[in-house]
Parts: C-alpha cells; sequence; structure tokens
C-alpha cells in the first residue's frame, strides 16, 4: 500500500489521520527566491492551517469518530480519512519537487528573520491558535523541506484548498465554524493584523476573510422590531476569552416590545443569551 511521511493508507485512524496532516504546515520552508512574497504566503499558508482545524474542531474530530453525524455512512468516514490523506501527499509531493533542485542553485531558505516584525507576530499568533486545536504527534517520518517557485506554493494551497471543501460538504459544520472563526478575529484584534489577514484570506479561508472584514467595519442594525426573542451579530461565549475588536456598530431605528428581548452584536463570555 501507498506510504506517505511513514503513514500507510489506510493503517492510521480517523485523529491521526487529521493530526498528521495538519502537523505538515509546520515543516514548510520557503526559498530565497520568494523575496518579500515570502511574508504574505506565509500568511496564506497558516490561513489554509487554520481553516483545516477549525473545521477540525467544529466536528470533534479528536473525539467524535461520527464528527458530530450520527447517521454518517462508513463510506463517507472513509472518505474524509482518504481526503485528509491526500493533503499528506500533496504536501509529500512538494517536499519530492523539493528534491529535485540540484545543489548549483540557489537552495538558501527565508527565515523569521527575514520578515518585518508585525508579521512574526501575526503568524506565530495563527500558528498557536491552530496548535491549540490538535494534538501533537510523532507518528510523522519527516524533515522540513522548502517551497522555491510560486508556482509551487500556489498548486500546494489551492489543492490543500480543494480538500477541505470537499470534507466540509460531507460534513458541515457552519454554526460551529461562524463561532470559531469569530474568536479568531478577536484574539487577533490589532487592525493592522485584520487587514493583513483578509488580504491573505482571500482564496484559502473565505469565512476568515469575511471574519476579518466585519471585524474591521462593524455591523449596521436599520430599522428593526423585536417582538420575541432575537440574537443578531457577534455574541461567541463557551467561554470566550479575548479582547473586543472591529469598529463600531450602527443602531438606527431598533424598536423592541415590552415582552421582547434582543441582543443586537457584541457579548463575547459569560450566560449564554439564549439561557435565560
Amino acid at each position: 500500500m501507498a506510504e506517505v511521511f511513514g503513514i500507510v493508507a489506510g493503517a492510521v485512524g480517523l485523529a491521526a489521520a487529521f493530526t498528521a496532516s495538519v502537523d505538515c504546515y509546520e515543516y514548510v520552508q520557503f526559498g530565497r527566491h520568494f523575496g518579500r512574497d515570502y511574508q504574505t504566503d506565509l500568511l496564506a499558508l497558516n490561513c489554509s492551517r487554520i481553516r483545516l482545524t477549525r473545521w477540525g474542531q467544529a466536528v470533534d474530530i479528536l473525539n467524535d469518530p461520527k464528527m458530530g453525524r450520527p447517521d454518517a455512512t462508513s463510506e463517507q468516514i472513509q472518505t474524509v480519512k482518504d481526503t485528509l490523506y491526500q493533503i499528506l501527499v500533496l504536501f509529500a509531493d512538494s517536499a519530492k519537487i523539493s528534491q529535485q533542485y540540484t545543489t548549483g542553485e540557489d537552495l538558501s531558505v527565508l527565515s523569521s528573520d527575514s520578515m518585518d516584525s508585525t508579521f512574526v507576530a501575526l503568524n506565530n499568533k495563527m500558528r498557536e491558535l491552530a496548535i491549540k486545536r490538535q494534538k501533537r504527534s510523532n507518528i510523522l517520518k519527516i524533515t522540513q523541506w522548502a517551497l522555491y517557485r510560486r508556482s509551487e506554493f500556489k498548486n500546494l494551497v489551492e489543492g490543500i484548498s480543494t480538500l477541505i471543501d470537499n470534507i466540509e460538504k460531507i460534513f458541515p459544520a457552519p454554526q460551529a465554524q461562524v463561532t470559531l472563526v469569530r474568536q479568531e478575529a478577536t484574539e487577533l484584534h490589532d487592525r493592522g493584523d485584520l487587514e493583513l489577514v483578509q488580504s491573505a484570506a482571500e482564496g484559502v479561508d473565505s469565512l476568515l476573510q469575511n471574519a476579518a472584514k466585519e471585524a474591521l467595519s462593524g455591523h449596521r442594525y436599520l430599522n428593526v422590531s423585536v417582538k420575541g426573542k432575537v440574537q443578531a451579530g457577534d455574541a461567541v461565549s463557551s467561554d470566550w476569552h479575548g479582547k473586543a475588536v472591529g469598529a463600531s456598530h450602527v443602531y438606527d431605528g431598533v424598536i423592541v416590545d415590552n415582552d421582547g428581548k434582543a441582543l443586537i452584536g457584541n457579548k463575547y463570555g459569560g450566560k449564554d443569551f439564549w439561557d435565560d
């Protein structure tokens, strides 16, 4: 059977396959040919990693082999395992290409010393967010490798994005993912960071891109009439730790009936609005 980074296809469980695919991001380096693009490309790669770990946490993949769907079939679960294994294959293919470059070429790699301090801090934040969502493992037989051409980087990120699209369609968890991505935006909280992430996430992580955009622009609530119980915008909880972020919200024409109750924007931690 095929083997990638010491892992034989079909020989690992679902949680291990997920963990291994996320671990691969740690081993990617960038060649000096990337120049200043290195900063934004590394950020885009971290957006891809965040997206994968967000989905994994949303479906509780490390603890629930059914991924939140009691009616999930063995075929659907196997498809997810195979897809995660294909993410490993994409990383392995890029590593093989890296090994084909000859010593006569410039094979030096860039490091954090080559980055602006703002990018270093932001990438560290995103890396920490991803690590919180995974179990570290030692099952990969792997060493670091470098991407030397932007075409290789583009193929890797686009391939991974397509595979994540596929597993999100089979095991969707939109509500949990939206809650998590809003937490990510509040963790970033710095306006400059949000602008960088909004740009880097384009074509990689639409949820994060939209969350960053929303955090930068705030919400507008116009001509809202509440007759029952309504929660519109923000919320987060269970239990949130971080800073409030984004522009001020705009409220114009909000009417709440005597028996009504509304939470319109913000509220990050504490008792859930719907628990009363």
